[in-house]
């Protein structure tokens, strides 16, 4: 599965798989029936109107004006929920640039221009299924892509490091971080090709210090982090089979 490097606000460098063929026709399903949903309720609104205008047209202005977040909803969406529509976003994936940044507004529009046509005869499905990297005719020409944002691996796969069987916590304030925040520590410390990775770290360890009431006096940034991270797993029960050196 193709996979694409997306840098986090804490500089870290996420890979996340494209989406899969099968959630991006669920999500165009969802959002199909979206649309769906709107054009009835405002036939519905149209037909309760026609007693009291007779001459149609209030009928008209009501028409045109209810076509707009019909023909713009794909659009609206993206841009305003990062990328993502409700059908999106019920599949956890989004809209992303192939080079990892956040797309622009003339990307997204770029995207929404060409939709009529990647919905010719299907050409859009096509050219995914030939492409291999997810992306559609209005994705090539906006150099973009849509990515899962499903756990690659399970989250104690995830945070799986080694804990030594006689293992002995120093801090049990562990328990107060969520599973979110030790899979970023685990990304932090993994993270070997960013340039400032000490600074970086002393980031996160400050942040962590903070989360948990303690600032591993004595341990330098690295070491505190990982010795986190191994009694967040020991302590959650997360390590599977303990190792032993």
């Amino acid at each position: 599965m193709q996979t694409i490097g997306i840098e986090t606000a804490q500089n870290v460098v996420v890979q996340h798989e494209v989406a899969s063929l099968g959630d991006r026709i669920v999500a165009y399903i969802l959002d199909a029936l979206v649309l769906i949903a709107w054009i009835v309720f405002l036939v519905i609104i149209v037909l309760l109107s026609m007693d009291n205008d007779p001459s149609g047209i209030a009928i008209g202005i009501l028409a045109f004006l209810g076509l707009g977040p019909y023909l713009f909803y794909h659009l609206v969406c993206e841009i305003t929920m990062d990328g993502q529509s409700i059908g999106k976003r019920s599949r956890k994936i989004r809209v992303a640039r192939v080079d990892g940044g956040q797309p622009r507004i003339g990307q997204y529009l770029l995207r929404w221009v060409l939709r009529p046509i990647d919905g010719f005869y299907y050409l859009g499905l096509i050219v995914i299924l030939v492409n291999g990297k997810g992306q559609r005719l209005g994705d090539l020409a906006a150099g973009t892509t849509v990515i899962s944002l499903k756990p690659r691996l399970r989250l104690q796969d995830t945070l799986m490091t080694e804990v030594r069987a006689e293992h002995q916590v120093r801090f049990p304030e562990v328990v107060r971080l969520s599973d979110a925040q030790a899979a970023l520590i685990k990304e932090v410390l993994n993270n070997y090709k960013v340039g400032n990775r000490a600074e970086l770290l002393r980031e996160m360890a400050e942040k962590v210090s903070q989360a948990i009431g303690n600032t591993g006096a004595g341990m330098n940034a690295e070491e505190f982090l990982r010795a986190v991270l191994q009694d967040y797993v020991h302590l959650t029960g997360q390590a599977g089979q303990p190792t032993s050196r």
